[in-house]
């Protein structure tokens, strides 16, 4: 097995999708699968593309967004390392449901619709495991749903933040760094806000030192009180 192909395994094996998978079925796996280079800013699928493929990230990061009725982005998600996006095509054969773009050079590796279920076949358990993503999915999506009905800007602006934090932060001594690259306009599109409303607020929370922005990325400095201020739904 080649140098490219042992490290290739060594990258999935540690994803729970292949850890339960038998020698011959992953080998198998990896000798009809190559992985793809992304440039930053490529997007991978458009919303409508027809769909039949699953893709696992192996590095980078992958923005989801859908366009909304009056025309705006909104981002659904975003996504890193050892994730996987386009399961509901995998499984349903349909059109993607949103588009994905690369946030910055980024690989992946794709797993089309045949491959995954002659891989069910001898591996029904891989089948919960989709299923447990979808439901995490739809539970995410929810909420996302509530807090754009029932929030006013500031607690929904701070639910965002620390839902990040828990997916993409990385502890530094100064506090928590959400480690993607936004700019206001991605982060409002994300909350479901007006970049001014984003842009105000953080200048708020930056002067009370509940946070700091450096080149488009932000750390919380007092976790404790984004918080607190997430749970103020007057």
């Amino acid at each position: 097995m080649s140098d490219l192909t042992d490290s290739l395994k060594w990258e999935l094996k540690k994803n729970p999708f292949f850890q339960e998978l038998d020698e011959k079925t992953f080998n198998t796996l990896l000798q009809s699968t190559q992985p793809k280079v992304l440039k930053a800013r490529q997007t991978i699928f458009h919303e409508g593309d027809p769909g039949g493929s699953m893709l696992m990230i192996l590095s980078g990061k992958i923005k989801i967004s859908t366009i909304a009725a009056n025309g705006k982005e909104c981002v659904l998600a975003f996504f890193g390392i050892g994730d996987v996006i386009g399961e509901i095509t995998l499984l349903d054969g349909g059109v993607r449901t949103a588009t994905a773009q690369a946030m910055e050079p980024s690989r992946i590796l794709e797993l089309t619709r045949n491959q995954f279920m002659s891989i069910l076949e001898s591996n029904p358990q891989i089948a919960l495991k989709v299923i447990d993503i979808l439901c995490r999915r739809l539970r995410a999506t929810s909420r996302m749903v509530e807090d754009s009905t029932l929030l006013a800007a500031a607690p929904r602006l701070a639910r965002t933040l620390l839902r990040l934090s828990r997916s993409h932060g990385i502890e530094t001594d100064g506090g928590t760094l959400i480690d993607l690259p936004m700019s206001q306009s991605m982060l409002g599109a994300h909350a479901g806000l007006l970049r001014e409303s984003v842009n105000r607020q953080l200048r708020a929370w930056e002067a009370k030192e509940i946070l700091k922005r450096d080149d488009n990325k932000i750390t919380i400095l007092k976790i404790d009180i984004l918080h607190e201020l997430s749970e103020n739904t007057s």
